[in-house]
């Protein structure tokens, strides 16, 4: 038997707010997860995919939701999205449907899977933070395979290390110990080979792009591998991207073919294509 001792300012009253807050807030995420899981089920992982992203079409456009809190702890957020988070949560939905036990607590555990290494939350190094080791580790498990090298990619001949180029840009690489083993974590990410489709390449090859294909755009900025992350989709015979935009503020479908759209943008070079299996 223990007493919990509270600060004098800190009541009952609001120590149950804050407890039913935080239930309220599970069981909305919860609720959604429930009614993704009443979407038809495809023939494959990438097509269930396909239709769970579109259902989020019009959900709106969030950045830093997982540096929300000072302690590292598996964020699920189902309302709203960055480009990386939407692509990771509709994975993890689409592991989910396709598991024999497709339920909220499997859901957290794949999501939990595809966002730490090696499936285990122990501070903000543990987490995936270039979407390239996050690519590496799902093919590793079994959950997807990086094709670009086979539909004829070509290697990046690039090193990742922006986070630790620009330490001041992270709060938590300003301790010590988290920056180490950031570094520790780039220098074995890149002993792995990066292939990569430059996007003049991108119109030629789409045929051997699949709807569901997650489309991961590489970057022309020094030590970064991504700047953006979405998923293939074809209409009227091009292939489009289905992403969390920034620049929509909110899950869209492309206006443009997938290759125009890299074009708008200086900042892209090509891309990456990581099929769900």
């Amino acid at each position: 038997m223990f007493t919990t001792v509270l600060h004098p300012k800190f009541s009952y009253t609001t120590l149950l707010f804050l407890l039913s807050f935080i239930l309220l807030a599970q069981s909305t995420e919860e609720a959604i997860f429930n009614q993704k899981m009443k979407l038809a089920k495809g023939n494959s992982t990438a097509e269930t995919a396909l239709t769970i992203a579109k259902s989020f079409l019009g959900q709106p456009y969030k950045a830093g939701t997982l540096d929300a809190s000072d302690k590292e702890q598996l964020v699920c957020n189902l309302k709203d999205f960055d480009c990386w988070t939407f692509v990771e949560t509709v994975t993890a939905m689409s592991l989910t449907k396709h598991s024999a036990q497709a339920n909220f607590s499997t859901f957290m555990n794949n999501l939990k899977k595809l966002r730490y290494r090696d499936g285990e939350v122990n501070g903000y190094a543990s987490r995936l933070h270039y979407f390239k080791e996050w690519a590496i580790r799902a093919e590793q498990n079994k959950v997807a395979q990086d094709i670009t090298e086979m539909i004829g990619g070509i290697p990046a001949n690039k090193e990742i290390n922006f986070m630790t180029r620009h330490r001041d840009l992270y709060a938590h690489l300003q301790d010590n110990d988290t920056y180490n083993l950031i570094e520790k974590h780039e220098r074995k990410l890149n002993k792995h080979e990066f292939y990569y489709i430059p996007k003049a390449n991108v119109k030629k090859l789409e045929s051997q792009i699949q709807d569901g294909d997650i489309i991961a755009i590489t970057s022309n900025i020094e030590g970064l591998d991504f700047n953006h992350e979405g998923f293939a989709i074809r209409q009227n015979g091009r292939i489009h991207l289905l992403h969390a935009s920034l620049e929509m503020k909110k899950v869209i479908i492309s206006t443009e073919p997938l290759a125009d759209y890299l074009n708008r943008f200086k900042k892209h070079s090509g891309i990456a294509v990581v099929r769900l299996l």
